[in-house]
């Protein structure tokens, strides 16, 4: 009897883990730019450091690596209704304006797609399409613009909605994040 309670309680306490596991997102996570047949491939982390978050981006090129970061202020974490369209550059580190995020949408964009199915960036609508993708243990939420027809599926963290792949963008950089073994 007391092996099966063991056995049991084992079984819980590794299934509950893994359960955590599959809910949290990989330290660095592999960004996949596309842009006029070319591909670039960038390791992020994003870092909570106090109300703001930090992403670390890096590169390998020529043989060394290149890195830089974006600091999103915590204005900007709660309300910004722009996506930064700044390209990384080797050795700058950017804060951006109040108003920016850099490939995750603010709290209030989140709640408002969670609440309404629909929210505004760059002055764009986003309507919700479906949520039948997964990343890890979270459900991919695709959007798309009303007007354009560019596509975003977003992790649906409440923490870090990340957008997880873009498509069609007007802007015509296209991404997707690769998370090895996740």
């Amino acid at each position: 009897m007391k092996t099966k309670l063991l056995l049991t309680f084992a079984l819980c306490v590794a299934f509950s883990l893994g359960t955590v596991a599959q809910n949290t997102l990989p330290d660095t996570l592999l960004f996949v730019f596309k842009l006029h047949g070319q591909t670039r491939k960038y390791e992020m982390t994003f870092t909570p450091k106090q109300d703001s978050i930090v992403l670390n981006w890096r590169i390998l090129r020529n043989l060394h690596w290149q890195k830089g970061s974006f600091t999103v202020t915590p204005q900007a974490v709660i309300n910004a209704q722009i996506l930064s369209s700044l390209m990384p550059e080797d050795k700058r580190h950017v804060i951006l304006p109040d108003s920016q995020t850099a490939y995750f949408l603010s709290q209030t964009a989140y709640r408002s797609l969670k609440a309404r199915h629909s929210f505004t960036y760059n002055h764009t609508e986003y309507e919700w399409l479906d949520n039948d993708e997964r990343a890890g243990g979270f459900a991919l939420l695709h959007v798309r613009d009303k007007q354009e027809g560019a596509e975003m599926w977003i992790l649906d963290n409440p923490s870090l909605p990340l957008v997880w792949r873009m498509q069609h963008n007007p802007l015509e950089i296209n991404w997707t994040v690769e998370a090895e073994g996740w």
